[in-house]
């Protein structure tokens, strides 16, 4: 009872983080992107937290973080790699990684009623959408961000009697 209210407040403070923000900041959606792609993940650590389930929930989010950058790195100077404003680094988003992870570990695990799960990952397409209106990103690289951030929490890696599991949480 008291994850569903503390997980109702994050995500009424999201959205009016959402509404406020860009407001605050001169109508720069890109800030908005910039603080919900923290408040997600920071939403589900607490959830994890709450449930007991810190640990791996934060390795789960920092393989991604490392799979992430480390692609970006392995990518170099690849066309998939460059931002529309001429920068590098750009293939997949680690905003929009971030916050769907935040976002699908939320809906998951935290929020039961389909208006909440709605709500986060609407929130989460927001990270997404402000990369690419501050030509931070391209459709392609959010995208690709957005189905790395959901697969870290979706896959489910076990090693027992010296082989690796794979598999898949469907429950949405």
């Amino acid at each position: 009872m008291i994850v569903k209210r503390v997980m109702s407040q994050v995500a009424t403070a999201a959205m009016v983080c959402t509404l406020v923000t860009p407001a605050q900041a001169g109508g720069n959606f890109r800030k908005a992107g910039d603080a919900l792609q923290i408040a997600l993940p920071v939403a589900a650590m607490v959830c994890a937290a709450r449930k007991h389930d810190f640990a791996p929930a934060a390795w789960q989010f920092v393989g991604q973080e490392v799979v992430v950058e480390a692609s970006k790195h392995a990518l170099g100077s690849a066309s998939i790699n460059q931002r529309p404003n001429g920068n590098s680094y750009g293939f997949p988003s680690g905003h929009t990684a971030a916050a769907f992870y935040g976002a699908s570990y939320l809906s998951r695990q935290c929020l039961h009623n389909s208006g909440g799960k709605i709500l986060a990952f609407g929130l989460a397409a927001v990270v997404g959408a402000s990369r690419v209106h501050a030509n931070s990103h391209t459709v392609g690289q959010v995208i690709a961000g957005a189905l790395v951030g959901v697969a870290f929490d979706r896959v489910k890696v076990t090693f027992e009697d010296k082989r690796v599991h794979v598999g898949m949480r469907y429950e949405f």
